[in-house]
């Protein structure tokens, strides 16, 4: 009855889902479930069969569920957390094992019709994982098969501390040489972020183009407040050539300051009268937008070599940074100085993140100790997904050079069976 083309697939590719041999012109409903170790997330959508018996979801538009529209893969880009996932928590991906999903078909009085189990990976079979505890950084390097060099990104998160190898994971399956990096709260590191020095970053930078397969060239991806650092970090290091920032601040705080050399760097006052909150939850980007920074507090990014390219990746719909506030900030600088830019604008909330990972409005912040907004509806955020990540990954191609795809797995998986 449910019929799916790639059951074991990459998680940016795209699967066709059909369901055929079904009465004509009945309703059904299609649920898929995410079943992860905090929660079930699902996408759903009621469906009218066509006068054969048939429901292709890349030509019929849900009668109503958790997405509107003729959506292929509108089910995975709206998965929403049902009642047992846990409120507020992040959904990890630490190590990138891959998401098992089930497919469920219902007749149009509720009862199971059909299932099929689905398989997701963030990485590829071929690439090889390698955890990093050298010289004092602390990461996960992700290789791609081949002796190399490889194009090479250097990805971090942001406040939440500990490490995130999903993005680091999916891009090595695109080709790239990837170190997810972190800097607090993992393993050796330090537990204050506010602690944090940016010759740290240094460190890891000369560790990662010392290597045999890298070049002395680099990308640097990071969201959130990493999404501040990978800007802070391309002024200081001729290294870096290509830069994606994803919905990140303009300035330091004195809620998120580092130092550098042992001395903190200049940080600004957090505009705390302008903080609001929808449903508990601290929406923080208004107190970012209208802090007033001095000019000793500004990064001053477009001191960076002429050369360096910059890709911003801004949610419309961010509750957590003003971000279109801060790319049309940077924009306007590095046009002016010359530099290449290109702004991606998408409605989302604030973690956009690789195709098809859930979309949270709502995440538990350890660090500001309260639940915070990120904003976004789960569905656009979904279908923005797909778009902005292939755009990246074109970015880095354009700059760092082009890839060498990866085998297909899943004939290597059949000529050993």
């Amino acid at each position: 009855m449910l019929h799916v083309d790639k059951p074991d697939s990459m998680m940016t590719e795209p699967i066709c889902m059909t369901a055929t041999s079904l009465v004509p012109d009945k309703t059904y409903e299609i649920l898929l479930k995410l079943n992860h170790s905090i929660g079930t997330l699902y996408g759903r959508g009621h469906f009218k069969a066509d006068s054969r018996g048939v429901i292709d979801l890349a030509k019929t538009a849900p009668l109503r569920g958790t997405y509107s529209g003729v959506r292929p893969m509108g089910l995975f880009e709206s998965l929403t957390p049902s009642d047992d996932y846990r409120f507020g928590s992040y959904c990890k991906c630490t190590p990138p094992e891959p998401f098992h999903f089930v497919l469920e078909l219902y007749d149009d009085v509720g009862k199971l019709v059909h299932s099929l189990p689905l398989l997701k990976r963030w990485m590829h079979p071929a690439v090889v994982r390698r955890e990093i505890e050298e010289d004092g950084i602390c990461g996960t390097l992700f290789l791609p098969p081949g002796e190399g060099p490889f194009p090479t990104i250097l990805d971090m998160s942001g406040t939440g501390g500990g490490i995130n190898e999903h993005k680091g994971a999916t891009l090595s399956s695109e080709g790239f040489c990837v170190l997810s990096l972190a800097f607090f709260q993992y393993k050796s590191l330090i537990e204050d972020m506010n602690e944090l020095d940016m010759d740290y970053f240094k460190k890891a930078i000369d560790w990662l183009i010392s290597q045999p397969f890298t070049r002395n060239e680099i990308g640097i991806q990071g969201v959130s407040f990493g999404g501040l650092l990978v800007n802070m970090l391309a002024v200081r290091h001729p290294e870096i050539i290509a830069v994606c920032s994803i919905n990140g601040s303009h300035c330091l705080s004195d809620v998120a300051k580092i130092k550098e050399h042992g001395k903190f760097l200049p940080y600004v006052g957090t505009a705390v009268n302008m903080l609001q909150y929808i449903n508990g939850a601290m929406c923080f980007s208004k107190a970012v937008q209208y802090m007033d920074v001095s000019e000793e507090a500004d990064i001053k990014i477009e001191t960076a070599p002429k050369r360096t390219a910059f890709r911003f990746v801004g949610s419309l719909d961010d509750l957590s940074t003003p971000t279109v506030f801060c790319s049309r900030l940077a924009e306007k600088k590095l046009k002016e100085s010359g530099h290449y830019v290109e702004v991606d604008f998408a409605p989302g909330g604030h973690l956009m993140e690789p195709p098809y990972y859930p979309g949270l409005p709502v995440v538990y912040s350890k660090f500001a100790g309260t639940m915070q907004a990120y904003g976004g509806e789960p569905s656009q955020h979904g279908a923005s997904q797909p778009r902005v990540w292939a755009n990246t990954v074109s970015f880095f191609k354009r700059f760092l050079g082009d890839t060498k795809p990866l085998p297909d797995y899943r004939q290597e998986l059949r000529s050993h069976l």
